[in-house]
C-alpha cells in the first residue's frame, strides 16, 4: 500500500492512464465511518466500481490528476457506454495523509448511481462524498 494514486495525468481528457504513474491494477477502498462502501479496481483505461453492500459491479472509465504540491488528487469516473446500471464519481478531491499516499480523506465530490435494482431514494440522485476516507492497495 504505497504511493499508488500518485500521478495519472487526467488533464489530457483521455481515459485512464496517460503517463506518469499507472493506476492500472490498483484498488482503492472507500469508507464512510467504519463501513466500506465501494471498492474501485483500475485497469489501463477502465475502472470497476463495486458496491460492497450488494456486490454490484459498475463498469466505467476514469481520469485522474495528481497535485504533488498539495499531496492531493482529483478522480472522475464516468459510466461505460454499455452499462445498464451505472455509477459516476465527479470531481472527487482526495487529500492524502502522507507522502506514501496509501490513505486519505475525500474533501469534495459526488457519486451518482442509476439502475433497476437501486432504491428509488438514491437512484439518479447525486450524493456528497466529503468526509469519506480511502485506502489504496496493490493487487
Amino acid at each position: 500500500m504505497v504511493g499508488l494514486l500518485s500521478g495519472c495525468g487526467g488533464g489530457s481528457g483521455k481515459s485512464g492512464d496517460d503517463g506518469n504513474v499507472s493506476l492500472s491494477g490498483q484498488q482503492v477502498s472507500l469508507f464512510e465511518g467504519g463501513t466500506m462502501l465501494y471498492r474501485l479496481q483500475f485497469g489501463a483505461q477502465d475502472a470497476d466500481v463495486i458496491r460492497m453492500e450488494t456486490r454490484t459491479v459498475y463498469d466505467g472509465v476514469y481520469t485522474y490528476r495528481f497535485n504533488e504540491g498539495a499531496n492531493s488528487g482529483v478522480l472522475n469516473i464516468s459510466p461505460a457506454s454499455n452499462s445498464v446500471a451505472a455509477c459516476s464519481m465527479r470531481d472527487v478531491n482526495i487529500s492524502f495523509d502522507d507522502s506514501g499516499r496509501d490513505a486519505g480523506v475525500v474533501v469534495s465530490g459526488t457519486i451518482t448511481e442509476t439502475g433497476p435494482d437501486l432504491d428509488f431514494s438514491i437512484d439518479g440522485v447525486p450524493r456528497p462524498m466529503a468526509g469519506w476516507t480511502c485506502r489504496v492497495h496493490r493487487d
